[in-house]
Formats: C-alpha cells, structure tokens, sequence
C-alpha cells in the first residue's frame, strides 16, 4: 500500500514494500451482506465493479479477480514497485479483468468511474489531511448510488498507549536515515524498554509500573512477530494520525456519506459485555454515532474497518430475521456431542475452532448446522439447508405452517450466531465456487498456484488467508488440470529423491516425546507419499482451493 503525500514517502513504498496480502473483511460480499441485512439493496457481487484505494502488489484484489471472473476490479497505488509486481502478476494468470496503474490518489476524477465496491485498507491515518479528505471526496464521487466503501483506520482511545512506542521508536531513530537500519533499532529500542521494565517490575510496588511492563511485553511480541515492512509502515512512518470514531463520522458526512456498520458485523454489538451495560450505553447515547463512540471507550478501540455508504440510503437499524432467507449460510461449528440428538428438545452446544459456542434446542437448527459442518467451507443458500436439515431429521411432507415457522426460527438462529461473531456462523450474498472433493486432474485456483511457488501463506477461493508447508505446498503448485495422481506422485518422489522436498515421519508413544523415526526405504517412501499426497489433496480440497 501506497499513496504519494511526499516524494519522502513514496520512495519508502519503493525501498521496503508493503505486505501485500488479502483482507478477508474486504470482500466485496462481506460489504453485500452487511448492507443487505441493513436493509440496502447493494449490487450483486458476481456483476460489480471495485477500485482499491493503495492496492500494494495486488495480493488483495487478484484473489478477487480470480473468483469473480465476471466483476470488474481496478488497483491504484503510488509506487512503482509494487505496482509493476501486480502487473507481473496479472499477466502471468492472464487475468483480463483486472487493471492496475500507478497513480497518486489526489489525481482520481469523477471520470474514473462509478465503483459498486471501493477498498481503502491501510491508508487513512498514513496520510496526510488533504489525502484523508480526497479518499472520502472518492468514496463519494466514485461510489455508485448502491454502493458500499469500506475504509479502515487507527482509533484514539486504544492508539493513545501505542502511540507512546511508535514515538519512542520515532525518537530513538531519528538520526537514522537508512530503512533497514531504522528498522533495527526500532527493534533494539523496544526489547531494551521492555527487558529494563519487566525487570523492574519484579523490584517495584508500583501498579502501575507492572501495567506500563505488561504492555510492552505484549506490543513486543506483536512487533516481534511482524514483518519488517509492516514495522516501518506502522511504527517509523512520517504520518500516523488515529482519530476517534466520531470525528471520522462527522467527516464522511461533510462528504455525503453515513456510516453504515463495521466490516466485521458483530462488531457493532456488545457480546463482550452484559446485557446490563448495553442498557446503560443506549441511556447515554443519544445516537448511533455516539453509542459507537463510547463502545470504543469501553473497548479501548485502536482500529476499525469502517462501511460508508450515501446518504440518500435508507439503512434500517433493526434486523430482520426473515431477511436472512435470501442469503446462504456455511459454518464449521461442531456440537458438543459425538452424536448430537437432533430429533429432541435437547439443548445441544455447537463449538467453532476459535471456541466460540452456540447452543439451541431447536431440532431443525441443529440438524442445519451439522450438515453446514459436514460441508464446510460451503455456503449453503437459506431454502437448501432448510431441506437438508428436513432430510437430517428424516421428515418428509412438510406442512405449510409448519416450515414456514421453521423459517423464522432457523433464520433467527442463524441471524442470532451471525451478530455473536461471523467465525461461528457465516452469511453471505453468494456461494464461492470451489471443489470439495478432488477430481482425477485437479485444479487449484490459479492464484494460490502462482502464489505457492514463493510463499507458504496462500489466499483460498474465500478470501481467506490458508498456510501450507512441505507436500501441500509442492503439490498446490503442480495443480495445473494436466497431472493425475500417477504423475503427481512421480513428482513427488523425485522431489524427495533429489532433497528438495523432506519426508519427516514421527515416532511417538504416549510415554515418550515425539522423535525422528529412522528413514523409509523405497518402499517406505513409495507408501507414506501415497498416503500424504492423498491427505493433502482432500485438506486442500477441505481448504477451499481447489477448483476441480
């Protein structure tokens, strides 16, 4: 990501790139749902057209490209580098539409165009205030009359404490001229800070000297385990300006625009707390804004993904359950029981991987969300699940009055996991395509393809970032549609026989800890690739990646 406020920082996109990567959020269906449910009529997803503001290498709008073959996509950044690497990318998969040019976001015009979707991820509190005040002036120029902007930005009060390490590492390097080496010290800076503090925390009283401690700790692990490029852009940049929620609303408004809802949906509720603050934030809120203002308060909020949409919309703030009818719906929770009782009453508890739980006595939703998980990463539209849920239960003719309740309770459920976190229930507009079995030839998606043959964080045909190492990796990239398994394995026996991929089979007992098993022979090889190359097909297929 990019923009060009000063040559100063143009050249830094150039000297260290920004990670570019995808950002589920920005889904052009996760912005559909939203307004959907919202009560907004935005355009289909499959036939629409997006700009993103700072598309860094493309890696967040190719994926996009790739599995909405009939939508219309358009990057913009400042630098050269990175955007000649997502030319390079477009025209290796031969993408024919997507474009991307390099282009200072002060010079987009009305005659840009009309986008139904516009993407501004990472860039609002890097730029100036003539910059902020464009991105908003394109969100309402560029914004087609349904359409949705999602712009993302660093909050106050949460970036009041992180603001104090940026400006020590803004202190501690400022005679430091070279990106790497400012980057070092940074680096340096913070582990000494922390180190001296945790020392002395165990030496003092003081509480808060203890608090200052933990959250060094914590922010240095977080800077620890990012990359360069993310720590230069986050932390040493010129420009880092957060604002609060309600100066940036008040913002968009000078330029036509209202906030619609946070990209994460269940944002906008306050599951994180009782029903009784809730109560008491509605009483001290005299509007929407406000009532958000003070969630952020609460939550010490330091960044938000924020949805704009026109003013002349009519968003309805009260959900409707049977409007979730008209969506499709996927889910990987896994109830409790090993054979959950669907028939009956009984309250049965679903779990998500992140442990987020969910639990209903009602029969028809449990059935649905055991088959969600059987399908998963699928996404089922509302009527179908409703019948395989039907079929689950063993029910044949339905009467009228009867499903029609049905409806409303199953999408109130839905409806109701949705709202408590979307990695319990997902709702979406339209059903990524994708193979959930693998076929004789298989096919990856052509960006994961392009991708694997560098990194080990791929992007799936949801958006969603998915890690592969070792066999999976070497396989993903050879998943062209010409190689069948036979070819597939020759493959990877060579690639083992000349070193370049490693089999490390483990040995383990439930008395010992894991150790190195002593090397397959041929036959060994032959038998435990045979088994991996197979396992990894299905987890890529389970994965969202393969294509056929």
């Amino acid at each position: 990501m990019s923009v060009k406020p000063s040559t100063h920082s143009n050249t830094s996109y150039d000297e260290v790139p920004y990670p570019t990567t995808s950002h589920v959020f920005t889904h052009p269906d996760n912005l559909a749902t939203a307004a959907v449910l919202l009560g907004l009529t935005p355009v289909p997803v499959t036939h629409c057209r997006v700009l993103e503001l700072g598309c860094a290498g493309g890696g967040n709008l190719i994926p996009l490209a790739v599995s909405l073959p009939h939508s219309e996509f358009v990057g913009v950044d400042a630098s050269a580098v990175q955007i000649q690497d997502a030319q390079a990318a477009q025209a290796a998969l031969a993408l024919k539409n997507i474009t991307f040019q390099q282009l200072d976001i002060l010079d987009v015009t009305p005659a840009f165009g009309k986008f139904d979707y516009i993407i501004v991820h990472g860039i609002f509190s890097w730029v100036p205030t003539a910059v902020r005040d464009k991105i908003l002036e394109i969100c309402y120029q560029n914004l087609s009359p349904h359409g949705v902007a999602y712009v993302s930005y660093n909050t106050y009060p949460g970036w009041h404490m992180l603001g104090t390490i940026r400006e020590m590492m803004l202190y501690h390097t400022r005679h430091t001229t070279e990106a790497r080496m400012r980057i070092a010290k940074a680096r340096e800076m913070l582990k000494f800070m922390t180190d001296s503090l945790t020392a002395a925390s165990g030496l003092s009283n003081s509480k808060l000297v203890k608090a200052y401690a933990g959250f060094l700790q914590s922010e240095t692990e977080h800077i620890g385990s990012s990359t360069d490029s993310y720590v230069y852009h986050e932390e040493l940049e010129d420009v880092n300006d957060p604002i609060y929620f309600h100066e940036f609303a008040a913002w968009a408004d000078r330029h036509h625009l209202q906030y619609l809802c946070e990209a994460n949906f269940s944002d906008v509720f306050l599951n994180d707390f009782p029903t009784e603050v809730m109560n008491e934030l509605l009483k001290m809120a005299r509007d929407l804004v406000e009532l958000e203002q003070y969630m952020d308060f609460l939550r010490n909020r330091t960044f938000r993904k924020t949805l704009l949409v026109h003013q002349d919309q009519s968003v309805s703030r009260r959900l409707r359950p049977d409007v979730a009818q008209r969506l499709y719906a996927a889910s990987n929770a896994r109830p409790a029981s090993a054979q959950p009782d669907i028939r009956s009453i009984a309250v049965e508890e679903f779990s998500s991987p992140e442990g987020l739980k969910f639990a209903t006595d009602h029969p028809v939703t449990k059935a649905a969300l055991v088959h969600l998980e059987s399908v998963w990463p699928q996404a089922i539209p509302f009527a179908e699940l409703l019948d395989r849920a039907y079929e689950r239960l063993g029910q044949g003719s339905i009467a009228a009055n009867v499903r029609a309740q049905d409806e409303q309770l199953l999408s109130a459920n839905l409806l109701k996991g949705f709202t408590y976190s979307g990695r319990l229930i997902e709702l979406h507009t339209y059903a990524p395509q994708f193979a959930l079995t693998p076929s004789e030839h298989p096919v990856a998606s052509p960006w994961a393809r392009y991708q694997a043959q560098t990194n080990s964080e791929l992007t799936n045909l949801c958006h969603v970032r998915v890690e592969l190492k070792g066999i999976a990796q070497y396989l993903l990239s050879h998943l062209d549609g010409t190689h069948d398994r036979t070819e597939l394995l020759e493959g990877l026996e060579k690639s083992v026989a000349a070193g370049t991929l490693i089999l490390q089979p483990i040995s383990e007992t439930p008395t010992e800890p894991a150790t190195p098993a002593p090397a397959p022979d041929g036959e060994g090889t032959h038998r435990i690739l045979v088994e991996e190359m197979e396992d990894s097909l299905q987890k890529l297929a389970r994965a969202a990646l393969l294509i056929a």
